[in-house]
């Protein structure tokens, strides 16, 4: 019996080590390095710039500290000033997301106005409809013997 678990134990345990071996090879291929990270983000962040850009609810003034903490981040990459250049990319970021925050909110403010206006015409026609409805009833009441 106990020959029978040693020798269902030894291919598990090689299964185990080849497996963990494996694992730790693949994880030391994906390190990704502080440059590329700190690049990428400054990357992803000049594309939200750029298609915020695009908006003609968006003017330059409200996009310039963005652009600047950006320009900041870059610099700092250059200079290999990874945790400046994460600050500035975070900066740029939250500066983004306001402008985003704003954006929606202006779209909201403007659906609820035009939502406003439908339900007061709606409101109009419901009233002429009740009061043509009462001049039928009327004509009928008098036609009627």
């Amino acid at each position: 019996m106990n020959t029978l678990w040693n020798r269902s134990l030894y291919p598990r345990l090689g299964m185990a080590l080849a497996l963990s071996l494996g694992l730790s090879a693949c994880a030391q291929m994906v390190q990704v390095s502080p440059q590329q990270s700190v690049s990428d983000a400054v990357a992803v962040q000049a594309g939200r710039e750029r298609i915020l850009a695009l908006s003609p609810a968006v003017n330059a003034r409200q996009l310039a500290p963005v652009q600047k903490a950006l320009s900041a981040a870059r610099e700092a990459v250059a200079r290999g000033d990874y945790v400046y250049a994460d600050r500035q990319t975070l900066l740029a970021k939250v500066r983004l997301d306001n402008i985003q925050t704003r954006l929606n909110a202006a779209a909201s403010s403007s659906q609820r106005a035009m939502l406003k206006s439908q339900i007061g015409n709606l409101q109009s026609q419901i009233a002429t409809t009740r009061q043509q409805i009462d001049v039928t009833k009327a004509q009928i009441a008098q036609e009627a013997p």
